[in-house]
């Protein structure tokens, strides 16, 4: 599944327990699971922007701190904020033309 295809599956299926969470991030393969966890984290930090600020890391380097075995509680605990997070890096993205498959 394509970035954009796992960030529309995760806005419409949000709030996940983390047993869905868990099942959501084992559907996907390793580089999408580290796109989503770095576009969550990305959005976060953008989320009253419409654009990149100019010091961002647009790459999974971003989350390289970060072990796979915790992407699932991270989608988990982000439930709330999930929507608003991956809309503000989506908004972000179309306004630089930044493809975010290139995370």
């Amino acid at each position: 599944m394509p970035i954009y295809n796992a960030i529309n599956t995760l806005k419409s299926t949000a709030p996940l327990t983390l047993q869905q969470a868990s099942a959501f991030m084992g559907q996907l393969t390793p580089k999408v699971q580290m796109q989503i966890i770095a576009a969550i984290y990305i959005g976060r930090d953008h989320i009253h922007s419409n654009t990149w600020s100019e010091d961002v890391m647009l790459s999974t380097d971003y989350i390289d701190h970060i072990p796979p075995k915790d992407y699932a509680q991270i989608v988990y605990e982000k439930n709330s904020a999930l929507v608003n997070y991956l809309d503000s890096i989506e908004r972000c993205a179309v306004n630089t033309g930044f493809n975010l498959n290139d995370l």
